[in-house]
C-alpha cells in the first residue's frame, strides 16, 4: 500500500515538472518572439532589406490560424520594410493579406494596433484614403472599448496628414489633444514622437521660438535604439530652427550631425534631400553662396528624378524651400522651375487625397465641444480653400465640358457605325431561313476575285420539289419550317470559299469557288443526299424534302458573265424538273460531258 501511494506521489511530481518544463518552453518560444518582433521594427527604417529577411522568417514558422495577431505584427513589418525597400506592389500585396488578417480578429487593442499599422503602411505609399479608413476603424474601435491611450497614436498619424495637407494648424491640435491624453493617462510612451512632429510642425509655420525647446527636449531623449532616419529627422529641425532664430553656427553643427548619420546610407533618401536644402540655407547665412549653391543643385537632381516622385507625394511638399533658396542665390530660372514642379505635385496631391475622408475623420475623434469646434474650423478652412481655386475650378470645368462634347461626338459616331452595320446586316440577310439574300451573294462576288484554275466559280441553283403541294397539305407555316430546314443543311456546305443566299420564294443559291472539275461529282452527291435526308417534323407529321439543282459556270467578272450565268443554270434547274425532279443537272456543256454519270 505504501508503495502504490509512493508511486502515485511520484508520477504526480513527473506531471508537475512536465507541466512547468513545458509552460517554460512556451514562454521562452513567445519571448524570443517579441524579440525578434522588436528586431524587425528596429531594422525597417534604417536596414529595410533585414527586416523583410527576419519577417519572412517569422512569417514561414508562425501560425496565421493559431498565432494571428503576432502573425499580423510581422505582416506590418515586412509591408513597411517593403515600402521603404522601394518594393512598391509587394507592400501593396502584403499589407492587403493584413486586411484581411485583421477582419478575422475580435474588437481588441491589439486590433487597434493593427489598424493603425495598416494605415501607416497605406500612408507610406500615398494611399491616403485608406490610410484614413484605417485610422477611422481605429479610432472608433478605440471609443466604443473606450481605450484612451489606443486614440494617442492615431492621433499622431492624422497629425502628419494634416500636416502634408497644409492643415498645420488642425495637426498642432491634434498633437496638442495627443499631450493632454498622456497627461491624463500617464502613458508617455509616444511624447518623443509627438514632440517631435508638433516641433517640426511649429517651425514649418514659422514658429521658432516655440518649436526649438520641444526639438531640444526630443534630442534629449535620444537612445542608440532610435532609428537613425529619426535621429537625423531630429537634427536637421535643430538646425532649421537655429538657423531661422541667427544661430548659424550652432545651426552648422547640427546639419553636419544629420548628414554625419545619413552617410552610410547606400542610397540617398528624401530626407538627405531635405537636409541639402536646410545646408542650404545655412551656407548662405554664412556667404558661402558657391557651396550652397551645389547643396541647391544635388537636392533639386534627386527630387526631379522620376522614380523619387512618390516620395515627394508622401511628405510634405519640400520643393518651395529648395526654391526660396534658388531665390536667394540670385537664380530665378531655377527657382521658376522648382515651383512649377512643386506646383505639379501639389495638384497631383490634391487628386489622390480627398479630403472629405480626412474631415469625416476628424469629426469622429471625440463627442466634445472641443471637437465640434475643430471640425467646424475644419469645414472653414475647406470653405476658404475652395473660394481660393472656383477660378481654376471653372476654366477646369469649360476644359471638361470640351472634352465631355468630344466624347459625345466620338460616341455618336460610334454609335451611328455600329447602328449602320447592323442595318446592314439585316439588309444582306433572309429574314426567315437566316441565310444570305440577293443583295448579299452581290456583295459576296464584288469583294471576291475569280478563283485560280483548276478551282472553278460555280452557280447551284436550287429549288424545292413540289413546294406548293407542302403549303397546300400541311399550310404556309409547315411550309416555312420545310424552307428553314432547307437552309440549315446548305449553311453546312459553306467555308470560306462559298456562301448559300435565298433566292427567292423555294429557290436557293450557292456560289462556290474552291471546286475543280473532278469534284464535282462527289459533291454533288453528298448535297443531294443531304438534301434527301433532310427532315421536317411539323404537328407530328414527318414532311419529306426533295431539290432540284441547275448548276453553272461563271466564266468572268462583271453583269454579263453573271446573268449568262444565271440563264444557263435556270435552264438548267427547268430541264432537271423535267427529268423527273430530284436531280441535277449541269448547264456547261462541256462540264456534262465530264461528268461520267447522272446525279440521281
Amino acid at each position: 500500500m505504501t508503495i502504490f501511494i509512493k508511486s502515485q506521489y511520484y508520477i504526480l511530481l513527473a506531471v508537475v515538472i512536465a507541466v512547468l518544463l513545458l509552460s517554460s518552453h512556451r514562454l521562452s518560444a513567445a519571448q524570443d518572439w517579441s524579440q525578434q518582433l522588436s528586431e524587425c521594427r528596429s531594422l525597417e527604417d534604417d536596414d529595410p532589406q533585414q527586416a523583410i529577411d527576419l519577417a519572412q522568417m517569422a512569417l514561414a514558422e508562425l501560425s496565421q490560424e493559431n498565432q494571428t495577431v503576432l502573425y499580423g505584427h510581422f505582416l506590418g513589418c515586412a509591408a513597411w520594410a517593403y515600402v521603404k525597400n522601394n518594393q512598391t506592389q509587394t507592400a501593396l500585396r502584403t499589407v492587403l493579406d493584413l486586411e484581411r488578417l485583421i477582419g478575422r480578429l475580435a474588437d481588441s487593442e491589439e486590433k487597434i494596433t493593427l489598424l493603425r499599422r495598416a494605415g501607416g503602411v497605406f500612408h507610406q505609399m500615398g494611399y491616403r484614403i485608406a490610410a484614413v479608413n484605417n485610422y477611422q476603424s481605429a479610432m472608433t474601435m478605440a471609443e466604443t472599448l473606450n481605450l484612451e491611450s489606443a486614440k494617442i497614436p492615431i492621433l499622431i498619424n492624422l497629425g502628419v496628414l494634416n500636416s502634408q495637407i497644409r492643415e498645420h494648424q488642425q495637426a498642432i491640435d491634434n498633437y496638442q489633444l495627443a499631450l493632454d491624453l498622456m497627461t491624463n493617462s500617464g502613458d508617455d510612451r509616444y511624447r518623443p514622437p509627438v514632440l517631435f512632429n508638433l516641433a517640426i510642425t511649429l517651425s514649418g509655420e514659422g514658429r521658432y521660438t516655440e518649436s526649438l525647446p520641444l526639438l531640444e527636449a526630443v534630442a534629449a531623449m535620444i537612445t542608440p535604439q532610435w532609428p537613425d532616419s529619426r535621429v537625423a529627422q531630429i537634427y536637421t529641425g535643430l538646425a532649421t530652427a537655429h538657423n531661422a532664430l541667427g544661430s548659424h553656427q550652432q545651426a552648422l553643427k547640427d546639419i553636419e550631425k544629420t548628414l554625419s548619420i545619413l552617410k552610410s546610407q547606400a542610397v540617398h533618401s528624401i530626407d538627405w534631400a531635405v537636409s541639402q536644402v536646410v545646408y542650404a540655407e545655412i551656407l548662405i547665412e554664412l556667404n558661402q553662396k558657391q557651396a550652397a549653391l551645389q547643396q541647391a543643385n544635388a537636392a533639386w537632381d534627386f527630387y526631379r528624378t522620376p522614380d523619387h516622385r512618390e516620395l515627394l507625394l508622401s511628405i510634405n511638399n519640400p520643393l518651395y524651400s529648395l526654391s526660396n533658396v534658388y531665390e536667394s542665390l540670385n537664380k530665378p530660372y531655377q527657382a521658376l522651375q522648382v515651383r512649377k514642379m512643386a506646383a505639379a505635385i501639389d495638384r497631383e496631391f490634391q487628386d489622390s487625397f480627398n479630403k472629405e475622408a480626412m474631415a469625416q475623420m476628424q469629426a469622429r475623434l471625440s463627442d466634445s465641444q472641443q471637437r465640434k469646434q475643430l471640425a467646424e474650423l475644419k469645414a472653414q478652412q475647406a470653405k476658404n480653400q475652395i473660394e481660393l481655386i472656383a477660378v481654376q475650378h471653372n476654366r477646369q470645368f469649360i476644359l471638361l465640358l470640351v472634352a465631355f462634347a468630344s466624347i459625345l461626338v466620338v460616341v455618336f459616331f460610334y454609335w451611328q457605325r455600329l447602328t449602320n452595320k447592323r442595318l446592314h446586316a439585316i439588309s444582306i440577310r433572309d429574314s426567315l431561313t437566316q441565310v444570305g439574300n440577293r443583295r448579299a451573294i452581290n456583295e459576296w462576288l464584288s469583294a471576291r476575285k475569280l478563283p485560280d484554275q483548276p478551282n472553278l466559280r460555280l452557280m447551284w441553283l436550287i429549288d424545292l420539289d413540289l413546294f406548293k403541294q407542302v403549303n397546300d397539305e400541311y399550310g404556309h407555316e409547315a411550309g416555312d419550317e420545310v424552307l428553314k430546314a432547307l437552309a440549315k443543311t446548305l449553311s453546312k456546305f459553306i467555308n470560306p470559299n462559298r456562301m448559300v443566299a435565298r433566292w427567292g420564294g423555294e429557290e436557293f443559291m450557292m456560289i462556290s469557288d474552291d471546286i475543280t472539275e473532278s469534284e464535282m461529282s462527289g459533291f454533288c452527291d453528298g448535297l443531294m443526299t443531304a438534301i434527301a435526308k433532310t427532315d421536317v417534323y411539323h404537328e407530328n407529321q414527318h414532311i419529306s424534302v426533295t431539290a432540284s439543282i441547275g448548276v453553272s459556270t461563271i466564266k468572268e467578272e462583271g453583269d454579263k458573265a453573271w446573268h449568262q450565268a444565271l440563264s444557263a443554270a435556270d435552264k438548267a434547274l427547268y430541264q432537271a424538273k423535267d427529268n423527273g425532279r430530284n436531280c441535277m443537272v449541269c448547264g456547261d456543256k462541256k462540264l456534262s460531258e465530264k461528268i461520267s454519270r447522272p446525279f440521281t
